[in-house]
């Protein structure tokens, strides 16, 4: 990235104020909304490929745990559960998530079953939003058939139509058809080799046994609710259904105090649930020591979907953000709120090892994790040396000796294997001012990326390795900068052609500059000025790289880890006014309409990573170059250019 005077300014960040913001997601539908939707209503297949299954947008919530989402799907989705209400979290010592009908929960041995939240000990309540409710009655729950015993079944069959009636008080309340149409084969066994014989037992771990006798509500003879260890059956005679009530959200509206009906709140002041939710304290609670075992950290907080890791043509899609000091659940929820799915955050290894093998793990531990947590695929942009790795102590240029360097990915990649996607060794390396000391020599730079490419497979075989990314500078002195074009045919001749067999994927950065992106040195459509009369200053210079791998026999993909339009209001920093030259909506458009043509005609490309996500959120525009590019707003604001990319198909 080069401003009007030829040249970028550094990118470190200088000092950051750390600014706390919410993300403002839908959380929860109506309180007691009806849901009788089945998770099995999804769009179709090609449709599939842009949607997280895992998310419901009606409450803002989705299914993570792997063995939760496989149990919803196999015991009727939405029809039977409702939808999330909460996130995973621990309670009591085992790891739960709230539905709105029902709460699931791990078992020690790893299998999943329901939270019986209507026992004495939890939620007893017997009114509920005006409703009379009909008590646990100990005695009867006591008579029912205990599992394991000879006879169980047809013992379990008899006791369920006696206390389940079908009909009540000359009422067709089809409390054992409920039971019986919980889960159905279909559900169970989607691949169709199920035994019917088993749907008992799977409808029993929906609702438990009867703990009441069927009760007309005193307030409205139209009511008749029947308690079972797991929910409350309610028969409306106004519109003759018989469904559960929503027991999850009423848990959920214990624990949070929110949306909370008076007669439930009068009920359960005194308990050990009430209120207990407050997600500013540690582990998310009031008063911790009531519940032993628990963390509700973010458990009612609102997520966001997961898009795929590739759009429908193969493509990946990210954004370069700044995690360090900055809200990383914020940034990550912003991502998505895109429909990017890739995270790329540069590691200044001069920051990371003050001495040689003391390397400082911690800043990067918690980026890791957050991502691990989100599901984020992470490309980490490694640059700068230490002081002590270069005898005249800069930071911005290569180590002395390519080995030290070679010795920090290894850790790197040892202690993130799995976990971290992809590295990218250097970045414009073809500028001065990324490579200083040193010649602009492509053959160092070739050395340099031999030695990380081996010690990173040697650690993690799997994680792919990205050449530096040059920078389109329109300047070719050998000095200051070499031309982007240029220096990649330096690459492949150098060292016998070895680049071919060090690097997965081809680095490269793209600047539209104040150029549309269907613009070229000789056709120009919008009236900017200045940026006119280089190859390098439109989108097409991703073309002639690509012809140069071409030559060369290279078929590895291209990864554009830096993509970019500006829009921004003056003052700017010295040599970027020409990103005051086109409206928000111009470089909105310049986006999306080259990244639409990568899509129709570039196979060859085979990752964008927008440059950037915040750094504008805590940076000042008028003062550093790298807030210019921001597209989000202080606040987390989404900015034109953000909403254009959200809304583009991917």
């Amino acid at each position: 990235m080069i401003g009007a005077g030829g040249l970028s300014g550094p990118r470190w960040l200088g000092r950051m104020v750390r600014i706390l913001v919410l993300v403002s997601l839908l959380e929860g539908g109506p309180f007691g909304a009806p849901v009788r939707a089945s998770v099995r209503e999804t769009p179709s297949q090609q449709g599939q490929a842009q949607v997280d299954v895992r998310f419901f947008p009606q409450t803002g919530f989705r299914i993570s745990d792997d063995r939760f989402f496989d149990y919803f799907n196999k015991r009727g989705g939405v029809r039977t559960f409702g939808y999330p209400v909460s996130r995973s979290f621990r309670f009591l010592g085992s790891p739960i998530q709230i539905f709105q009908r029902r709460v699931m929960q791990l078992q020690p041995n790893g299998s999943v079953g329901l939270l019986n939240v209507l026992d004495p000990d939890l939620m007893p309540v017997t009114a509920v939003n005006g409703a009379a409710l009909p008590p646990f009655d100990p005695a009867l729950a006591a008579s029912a058939p205990r599992v394991g015993t000879p006879g169980f079944a047809s013992a379990a069959i008899s006791f369920l139509r006696a206390h389940a009636p079908e009909s009540f008080n000359n009422r067709p309340v089809r409390f054992f058809t409920t039971f019986q149409d919980t889960v159905t084969l279909r559900d169970a066994f989607p691949a169709g080799d199920g035994n019917p014989s088993l749907l008992l037992g799977f409808d029993l771990e929906m609702w438990g046994f009867p703990t009441s006798a069927p009760r007309t509500d005193p307030r409205n003879a139209n009511f008749i609710f029947l308690r079972f260890q797991r929910g409350i059956m309610h028969f409306d005679a106004s519109t003759g259904l018989t469904q559960g009530l929503l027991a999850g959200d009423y848990f959920k509206a214990v624990l949070t105090g929110r949306n909370l009906p008076p007669d439930l709140a009068a009920q359960t002041a005194g308990s050990r649930l009430f209120q207990q939710y407050d997600n500013s304290r540690p582990l998310g609670l009031s008063r911790p020591a009531q519940l032993p075992g628990t963390d509700m950290t973010n458990a009612f907080e609102p997520e966001v979907p997961i898009p795929p890791e590739r759009g429908s043509t193969g493509l990946r899609y990210g954004m370069q953000a700044q995690m360090i000091g900055q809200p990383q659940d914020q940034v990550i929820a912003a991502l998505y709120g895109a429909g990017f799915r890739w995270l790329k955050q540069q590691v200044r290894w001069a920051d990371f090892e003050p001495s040689p093998g003391n390397i400082q793990f911690a800043t990067l531990d918690q980026i890791i994790d957050t991502a691990a947590r989100f599901q984020t695929p992470l490309l980490l942009s490694i640059v700068t040396s230490p002081p002590w790795a270069r005898a005249d102590h800069l930071t911005n240029g290569p180590p002395d000796d390519p080995a030290a360097l070679g010795n920090f990915v290894f850790a790197l990649a040892s202690r993130y294997r799995g976990r971290v996607r992809a590295y990218e060794i250097w970045n414009e390396q073809n500028l001065r001012r990324e490579w200083a000391g040193r010649p602009l020599d492509p053959g160092l730079y070739v050395d340099l990326l031999a030695v990380a490419y081996a010690r990173i497979k040697q650690a993690d075989p799997n994680a792919i390795v990205v050449s530096g990314a040059l920078t389109p500078t329109g300047v070719n002195d050998g000095v200051v900068a070499v031309d982007d074009v240029v220096y990649l045919r330096g690459m492949y001749a150098a060292r016998g052609g070895r680049f071919k067999a060090i690097a997965d994927a081809v680095g490269a950065h793209m600047s539209g500059y104040n150029n549309a992106p269907e613009d070229s040195v000789t056709h120009h459509t919008v009236s900017t000025t200045g940026f006119k009369n280089h190859p390098s200053f439109y989108f097409s210079r991703i073309d002639q790289l690509h012809d140069v791998m071409g030559a060369n026999g290279d078929s590895r993909p291209m990864w554009i880890t830096e993509y970019e339009w500006a829009s921004t209001s003056p003052p700017v920093p010295a040599g970027f006014e020409w990103t005051t030259q086109l409206t928000p909506q111009q470089a909105s458009d310049f986006l999306v309409r080259s990244i639409q043509s990568i899509r129709a005609s570039r196979p060859w490309v085979g990752a964008i990573f927008i440059w950037n996500l915040n750094f504008r959120t805590f940076l000042d525009p008028h003062i550093n170059e790298q807030a210019i590019f921001g597209i989000l707003d202080p606040g987390f604001v989404p900015r034109p250019m953000y909403v254009a990319l959200a809304n583009m198909p991917k």
